[in-house]
């Protein structure tokens, strides 16, 4: 294949100079430019006499339309078939793209990318709250540029994954529907006729008082809105706890936030929640099982019927001032039928949660799947002079099959850099150095399983401090991202959480990578750089002596680093020897003792 040649935009996009006038009476569509490459969308129709403008531009399908405000942060994209005629203000360029030489569904998909969101960043200029995107450097900025034919190839592709992928959450979405009506008319049936009781008498509320001590760490547990569950916060230091009371939370307890079970933030505690803790603002029912199952009566209480009695029970005028009484709660009635039957419905219950952590799950992948397909198209094989054609199904990335968290994209790489760096900001507001993110990106790997030696990163990270990450892979996506960002703490200058860092709460969440950065925080943070590099050097020696067949015993171990040119001058830098690797092995089976061990 032909190497991709460069252009400057301005050789493809034409800006639209022409301006239509705007006539009283006369209705006008106007559009809403959707931050991160979401595009456009209609944002109403408006009469003429209330446009303040005599003279807008005019959009024509398949125009480029930029945002100059926020540009910066993806407000781009396509004119689509609908917004034909709509009208913009100044402050929304409009480019014609030449056909000719630009095909545009390949702009389309280009614009997704980190190259093209940097374009705009650094056309963007001004002081604060008044930075623009100025048109002449946007212009002036050189693209990466394949053939039209295989502009073309590639942009069907996309397409073709695009829709298959949507076609894919559309049959997921029908089975979970399908399901969901299954339990619902189970749950009905089985309910039918059935005596009502208060919860005191088969959930009553139990606290469980912590006497906090100030050197001692207490694992914290929040509640969801909407049933999305329970999910585990940042562990609290005795010492910083001033006016919070704490309360233990056992297995098997339905836990309810009392501000918030009206829109239902409760969920029952499983045995990865065992012995952490809720603030006063947490209230646990304990079932007694031989009456009923805690999960049959968390269903009851998310029902339409379930969550009107949890409201009635959660008095005040709005939102924060509805507090859920404890007396009211008590005296909520649910049903409750034969204790088998409860049991055979939370079994059916279960499958179809699994149903809808396949669809969840998927869903994931799926939107992984096309940020690692541009990246793989416009960030790396732009680059290479003999690249193989791109729309070879050798160079499509496929969905991954294991459902668990895994680092199987530079995206997902940089949503667990930003996930770690937020988690040592919760812990004591500092940034987190170089040295020590690439020591914490290995072991939050290492933590969710990982141990492919086929994962260059993987190495990197674990080999001896390498600046050049700082400008590569997921630490780099993450600061472009605006995540993170460089800055100086009492301890020096690190990597603090950047001015978009709440926009990758929601990949966090869906990766499920908080965990790993909590669990790399809590066992790291207090342990020093040698230390760590040591920790990191002897558990890739292992996986490396595993994978070829080796035991890794603390002899095998020194002679691997001491033949690698690289590790080498660990051995004294580290003071490596066969006893001190050995305490360090000790030390790494008792590290990943409740992740599976090492290799």
């Amino acid at each position: 294949m032909v190497a991709w040649r460069t252009v400057q935009l301005g050789e493809v996009l034409r800006q639209k100079r022409d301006r239509v006038r705007i006539e009283p009476g006369k209705p006008y569509k106007q559009i809403t430019v959707r931050l991160w490459g979401k595009g456009l969308a209609l944002r109403g129709t408006s009469d003429g006499s209330e446009i303040a403008a005599e003279s807008q531009v005019a959009v024509g399908r398949n125009d480029f339309l930029i945002s100059k405000i926020d540009a910066r942060h993806g407000a781009f994209g396509l004119v689509p078939a609908d917004l034909e005629g709509a009208v913009v203000s100044n402050d929304f360029p409009c480019f014609t793209v030449r056909q000719d030489l630009l095909d545009s569904r390949f702009l389309e998909w280009f614009s997704k990318t980190e190259t093209f969101v940097s374009v705009c960043q650094q056309a963007s200029t001004g002081s604060t709250n008044r930075v623009r995107l100025k048109e002449g450097s946007f212009l002036g900025f050189e693209i990466p540029l394949p053939s039209l034919d295989e502009q073309q190839a590639i942009a069907s592709r996309l397409d073709e994954v695009h829709a298959k992928l949507g076609e894919r959450e559309v049959e997921l979405a029908a089975v979970e529907r399908e399901a969901n009506a299954m339990l619902f008319n189970a749950f009905q049936e089985i309910t039918d006729g059935i005596e009502y009781l208060p919860l005191s008498e088969v959930a009553p509320l139990v606290r469980r008082p912590v006497d906090i001590e100030p050197d001692v760490e207490y694992p914290e547990l929040g509640a969801r809105s909407f049933g999305r569950g329970l999910f585990h916060k940042p562990s609290l230091l005795g010492a910083k706890i001033t006016w919070q009371k704490l309360f233990w939370i056992h297995r098997g307890d339905l836990v309810l936030s009392n501000i918030k079970a009206w829109e239902g933030a409760f969920g029952v505690a499983s045995d990865n929640d065992h012995l952490r803790v809720g603030s006063h603002r947490y209230l646990t029912c304990v079932p007694k099982t031989d009456v009923i199952s805690g999960h049959f009566l968390w269903y009851y209480l998310q029902s339409r019927e379930g969550l009107e009695k949890v409201g009635a029970a959660s008095p005040g005028s709005a939102d924060r001032n509805r507090t859920l009484g404890q007396k009211a709660l008590m005296a909520i009635e649910v049903p409750v039928p034969n204790l088998k039957v409860q049991q055979r419905f939370t079994r059916l219950h279960a499958l179809v949660e699994q149903v809808r952590a396949i669809r969840a799950s998927t869903a994931k992948d799926a939107e992984a799947l096309i940020p690692a397909m541009l990246h793989e198209i416009f960030e790396r094989q732009a680059n290479k002079p003999d690249a193989a054609p791109l729309t070879s199904e050798a160079n499509v990335v496929q969905l991954p099959t294991k459902q668990k968290p895994k680092i199987d994209t530079p995206f997902k790489e940089a949503v667990l850099v930003g996930a770690i760096v937020k988690a040592f900001h919760e812990d004591n507001g500092q940034p987190i150095g170089n040295f020590r993110l690439q020591k914490a990106v290995y072991f939050a790997r290492r933590q969710m399983g990982e141990s492919a030696l086929d994962k260059d990163y993987l190495r990197k990270a674990a080999g001896p401090y390498n600046p050049k990450m700082r400008y590569s892979g997921g630490i780099k996506i993450a600061t472009d991202k605006n995540w993170i960002k460089r800055a100086t703490g009492k301890y020096g200058e690190g990597n603090a959480l950047g001015d978009a860092a709440a926009e990758m709460d929601e990949w966090i969440e869906r990766y499920q990578f908080a965990p790993a950065a909590a669990w790399v925080r809590d066992r790291f943070k207090y342990i020093k750089n040698d230390l760590w590099e040591t920790l990191a050097t002897i558990d890739y020696a292992m996986l490396a002596l595993d994978h070829d067949g080796k035991r890794p015993t603390p002899e095998a171990i020194l002679s691997y680093i001491e033949a690698d040119d690289e590790w080498r001058p660990k051995i004294a830098k580290l003071r490596l020897t066969q006893a001190s690797i050995q305490n360090v092995t000790v030390e790494l089976e008792s590290l990943f003792a409740d992740v599976g061990g090492v290799v």
